[in-house]
């Protein structure tokens, strides 16, 4: 492998972070023609981005019918919280330019996807992920990358078809001939396919090599990284993406709040890209936000090698029939399908100043039990000890901690219309979003009774899969300073930047979708750029 060489003293590019970021602006910059050095802190390839679901939200993509790029700006700028429209305008003109650039210099071949957008007013089909792609001499993924929370042998589309996450059979014949071939798919397949193609590429890739600082330039700019192995001189310029800051014990509690206490991401996020940009002059931006989600926190998982809990992300105990959230009063406060539901979870009290829906709970009723999985564990297999059973709503409330007579309420109120398939306080399962992920063979995708007993209930809380905060951007990526002006040298992407979108999401893929298309954005750049 190239990470095992000594790393050069000089070099025209350099890239911090192995994840989609990372990996999409050193392929950019290498087929620019540039010598690029990639630094992956970590002794596994990928961060985050190995252990997603992989799938990138590209409009326009060149697989799909043609789209109008105003129409998809109009979509971002009604559902961005005031967003800079530059950036979203450089994020929808080079999304599908980014995709198509990949597919032609590395082994990723891109499948479109039925993923719908978070809001009605978007569509489905601007979803691409990547078929399985062989690890060949890059070693086996659980050797190289950090382990997702299942085998990543299956693309989300057959994972969708096979109704997986509504109970589904597994295809053992494929998944044995697939695992037997060394083919990964999701992040993984991601990961892989993008280092195959800058290992093509020529660029040098070390992980266990962690950045500690930024070099200066005489004009004051960025003009390299110091290491723990020495300095290496950047002649073009460095991108940031070695991720965000959500395992700082001291930055997430201080910029995010003492609420938001679950990442989901492998323990890489430390702050680093945060502080060294900020050493450099940067300016940051949306520190307070991050790419939420509601989490189930497993007392007993563990990332390997390390004491750092690994929650759980919560999808069918939101998505499907039979299925409520409730807080502490036991009243609903948000449609649990929703994509941005966890914003919720945010929510302040003015009266306390406390959260105002925490402690949450997920409440399902037998009927859910015998038909889908909840808190990992499949039907007819035996609960976590840490959910809760009972058999009256009554019994369940005093042993959860919720007030006994709100959940009664709130569960014949609920009851009242789901079996009709409406949710006229939430409006749960109106959207595409909502019905896609629901269960298909139901009466309604979403929606069901909560009437037999026993019943059960888990804790759902405020968790993450990386934050938004980063240093601020211009369309090309490059790092601003507080006069909006860009600091010489230095660029960043994914979550190593101020997220162009948000607070919340626009659909599933954003994340990877804009990480890969502000690395390819950042590295095109520097691939281009004249040495300084």
């Amino acid at each position: 492998m190239d990470d095992d060489r000594s790393i050069p003293a000089e070099t025209d590019v350099v890239v911090v972070g192995s994840g989609a970021a990372g990996l999409s602006a050193a392929l950019a910059a290498a087929v620019g023609g540039a010598r690029v050095l990639l630094l992956e802190a970590q002794d596994r390839w990928g961060g985050t981005t190995g252990v997603s679901g992989g799938q990138a939200w590209v409009p326009g993509h060149h697989l799909g019918p043609a789209e109008d790029p105003e129409d998809v700006l109009a979509y971002l700028l009604a559902h961005t919280g005031g967003r800079d429209p530059e950036l979203l305008r450089a994020f929808v003109f080079a999304a599908p330019r980014m995709a198509a650039f990949v597919q032609a210099h590395s082994p990723i071949r891109w499948q479109v996807m039925g993923a719908a957008d978070s809001f009605a007013d978007g569509r489905s089909g601007r979803n691409i992920d990547v078929a399985p792609v062989a690890t060949g001499e890059l070693g086996p993924w659980e050797e190289i990358g950090w382990p997702p929370p299942y085998p990543p042998l299956l693309t989300n589309a057959e994972v969708e078809r096979l109704g997986l996450m509504i109970g589904g059979e597994l295809p053992h014949d494929l998944l044995s001939g697939r695992a037997a071939a060394g083919r990964v798919a999701l992040g993984a397949g991601l990961v892989v396919g993008l280092l195959h193609g800058c290992r093509d590429a020529g660029v040098a890739l070390h992980r266990g090599r962690r950045v500690t600082g930024l070099l200066t330039r005489p004009d004051g700019g960025v003009g390299g990284v110091r290491t723990a192995d020495g300095d290496v001189r950047a002649a073009r310029g460095v991108v940031l993406a070695c991720g965000g800051f959500e395992h700082d014990a001291r930055l997430r509690p201080d910029l995010l709040g003492a609420a938001v206490a679950h990442p989901v991401s492998p323990p890489v996020g430390t702050g680093d890209a945060l502080r060294m940009a900020m050493a450099a002059g940067a300016a940051p931006a949306h520190l307070a936000e991050s790419w939420s989600w509601p989490v189930l926190a497993d007392p007993y998982a563990l990332w390997p090698g390390s004491d750092v809990p690994r929650p759980q992300l919560v999808i069918a105990e939101r998505m499907l029939p039979r299925v409520i959230w409730v807080n502490r009063d036991g009243r609903r406060f948000v449609d649990e399908s929703s994509h941005n539901c966890a914003l919720a979870l945010a929510e302040t009290d003015p009266a306390t100043g406390t959260p105002r829906n925490l402690p949450a709970w997920a409440v399902v009723d037998a009927g859910y039990r015998e038909r889908y999985p909840l808190a990992g564990a499949a039907p007819g297999a035996p609960l976590p000890p840490w959910v809760r059973t009972a058999d009256t709503l009554d019994e369940l409330a005093e042993l959860a901690g919720i007030d006994p007579a709100g959940l009664v309420e709130t569960v014949a109120r609920f009851n009242a219309t789901a079996a009709e398939g409406v949710d006229p306080e939430f409006g749960r399962g109106a959207t595409p979003y909502d019905r896609l992920g629901g269960d298909p063979t139901a009466p309604h995708p979403n929606l069901g009774p909560l009437d037999r007993g026993p019943f059960h209930a888990v804790l759902v809380h405020a968790g993450l899969v990386g934050t938004k905060g980063g240093p601020r951007t211009d369309a090309s990526a490059r790092v601003l300073d507080w006069d909006g002006q860009p600091v010489p040298g230095l660029h960043a992407a994914g979550n190593a930047m101020a997220a162009p979108i948000g607070p919340g999401t626009v659909s599933p893929g954003a994340t990877i979708g804009s990480a890969l298309t502000w690395g390819w954005i950042a590295g095109t750049e520097l691939g281009a750029a004249q040495p300084w």
